[in-house]
């Protein structure tokens, strides 16, 4: 059996220099970031050069940092029992009065680690990605449907095409059919692979179409065929569902595109809330304060509608 990434580490510490050990001090602390991470990243996180973290790989053993990516990624446990979770997650709830207490702060924690678990140039390469794509399918299964279903509600307020999918077998192919050269896919994948997922992105690199995936764990099994890997805080200790982070992810998503081109972004909204006043006979937005007036101001005014729910 081949020696886990700790036990790598543990072996040539003594060895290494003070850089050296910044490198593999990083892959122990983040073996998530450590999974998708480039050289570079690595390097800039670990305050080092792109040769030393080269050469701290090649002092662990591995032939390459695609090697050390799929080492990092088994430090994650990505085969998570739901059972067992469950269980896990009850011992910790047995005082129901302050269930709720705690369940916040292990929120506030996993938010925090947000920022540090997506560096902002792969951030940006998604960005770029749904902002270039004349349609984008967005793909989930289980619990990571509603996170597909904002996304691509999200995107089609702000005047993109984009549709959502959980449908699995032979009825998937109708969703793939949609994809071009110029589309976009995007797969919400927190904790399963699926064999949807292997087939969409095989389809997806056979027209060319470019891929984000965004996912918990299941990076390493995907790095090598994707363009952009959005890698959300481990949840494995925390009460919160997954969930929580990818939906801050997609609003981010979301607000990072429409920054791009704000008046198309808002043309979109002006749509919909017209459409909606004629459905409903009436206004449905609510009277504007400055701090919000300010955020979503008008073309040519100096106040703004902003978006509503």
């Amino acid at each position: 059996m081949e020696p886990t990434l700790t036990k790598r580490i543990a072996q040539v510490r003594e060895q290494l220099s003070a850089g050296g050990l910044r490198v593999v001090d990083f892959f122990a602390a983040h073996p998530a970031e450590a999974s998708v991470f480039s050289a570079q990243e690595i390097a800039r996180r670990a305050e080092v050069s792109d040769a030393t973290v080269i050469r701290t790989v090649k002092q662990l053993g591995f032939g390459g940092l695609g090697e050390l990516r799929r080492a990092a990624a088994a430090m994650l446990n990505p085969v998570r029992d739901p059972e067992q979770t469950l269980a896990e997650h009850l011992t910790r709830s047995d005082d129901s009065g302050r269930l709720l207490a705690k369940i916040s702060l292990d929120a506030v924690e996993l938010v925090r680690a947000l920022p540090q678990s997506v560096p902002a140039e792969t951030f940006e390469a998604a960005v770029g990605i749904l902002a270039a794509a004349s349609n984008t399918l967005v793909v989930g299964y289980g619990s990571a449907l509603p996170v597909a279903e904002s996304l691509s509600l999200g995107l089609r307020r702000i005047s993109r095409t984009a549709s959502a999918t959980g449908l699995t077998g032979y009825n998937f192919a109708d969703e793939l059919s949609q994809l071009k050269p110029t589309s976009a896919l995007v797969l919400v994948a927190p904790l399963r692979h699926v064999r949807e997922h292997d087939v969409a992105i095989s389809e997806a690199l056979r027209i060319g179409c470019p891929i984000v995936l965004i996912t918990e764990v299941l990076a390493s099994h995907f790095a090598d065929r994707v363009e952009t890997v959005l890698v959300t805080p481990s949840t494995e200790k925390l009460l919160p569902s997954n969930l929580i982070a990818h939906l801050l992810l997609v609003d981010a998503l979301l607000l990072a595109v429409s920054a791009l081109d704000p008046e198309r972004a808002l043309d979109g909204w002006k749509t919909t809330n017209r459409l909606r006043t004629e459905l409903v006979e009436g206004s449905l937005d609510v009277p504007l304060t400055p701090s919000i007036a300010a955020k979503f101001p008008l073309p040519g005014s100096a106040s703004g509608t902003p978006p509503v729910g």
